[in-house]
């Protein structure tokens, strides 16, 4: 389970004395981000994974409260938890917090201690929901991300990308070869090797909010956000190349006679297309191309 030390806190804050005495406040607990404005605090979010938000709500152009609800009504971001911090905690106040979607609140000036330990009772919360929520949605072989989570929470992915009008690509690859372990070495070793090449997927994995879901055997989905048709093309060279160089390294677990099969859909905010579309363009091009490709020596970095 995720330690609070791993989660991440952003603070937004129009006032930069207020906001880095917040992460002051916070980075003895967390990581903490910063944002001086609503925008800056979505352009963030959209591309950053976060666990809480601290916000103040008296804000230029865009309140608190105003932000707050935007936030709820968002599908990828509705689940964080969001931390007011305010001047007043008349009823009316506290009462616009609760309507807004907001978890708690904070009184100015704030008290260190009480800041750490409601964000930090918030932020254990959430640990223990993520949890729950992702029981049933983890490939227990691999530690990745089953298809049950891929068709819930990339679907969402998916939906915001189309709705601001970003690329989003769907990649499938799929590891031939691994049949040959299990027939002469057993299903145990297969098991390794199926586990070798998610290592070294997960390996390339740096691109912001991707998620790698293992779907059977060795083939595996990757969702791209923000990632167009040939930038997605890149990427699956990337992983060719990697894997190749894993393939003739010292240890491998994977046959010599192993294939690299892969295949992209991609669309924007002008695109209908739902999850399944994209699957369904990325398995029928597989099917194209029965062979796959034999991998060679990756490319030296």
């Amino acid at each position: 389970m995720k330690h609070i030390d791993q989660c991440t806190v952003l603070v937004v804050d129009d006032d930069e004395i207020t906001r880095l005495m917040l992460i002051a406040v916070l980075s003895d607990i967390c990581h903490c981000e910063a944002a001086g404005n609503a925008q800056e605090a979505f352009n963030f979010l959209a591309v950053h994974p976060v666990d809480l938000i601290v916000l103040d709500i008296q804000m230029p152009e865009m309140s608190g409260l105003e932000f707050c609800e935007k936030v709820r009504a968002n599908n990828n971001f509705v689940k964080i938890p969001i931390l007011f911090i305010t001047a007043s905690v008349e009823r009316n106040i506290q009462e616009a917090c609760w309507i807004a979607g907001g978890n708690d609140f904070v009184k100015k000036p704030v008290i260190s201690n009480t800041l750490k330990q409601r964000a930090e009772n918030l932020l254990k919360s959430k640990i223990v929901a993520d949890s729950m929520f992702h029981t049933g949605y983890d490939d227990p072989l691999t530690g990745m991300k089953t298809e049950h989570y891929l068709l819930k929470e990339v679907g969402d992915h998916l939906h915001y990308c189309q709705m601001n009008n970003r690329p989003f690509s769907m990649l499938i690859i799929k590891i031939a070869g691994i049949n040959d372990i299990n027939i002469h070495q057993g299903f145990h070793q297969g098991n390794l090797a199926i586990q070798a090449v998610a290592r070294v997927i997960e390996g390339q994995l740096s691109i912001p909010l991707t998620k790698c879901c293992r779907i059977s055997g060795a083939t595996f989905a990757i969702s791209l956000p923000n990632v167009s048709e040939k930038q997605g093309l890149e990427f699956a060279d990337q992983l060719n190349n990697a894997m190749g160089s894993y393939l003739y390294s010292s240890g491998t677990k994977l046959p010599l006679n192993i294939r690299f099969k892969s295949s992209i859909a991609s669309c924007d905010g002008s695109s209908g297309d739902n999850l399944d579309q994209l699957m369904e363009q990325c398995h029928a091009a597989l099917v194209a191309n029965p062979a796959g490709n034999y991998l060679k020596p990756g490319r030296p970095n």
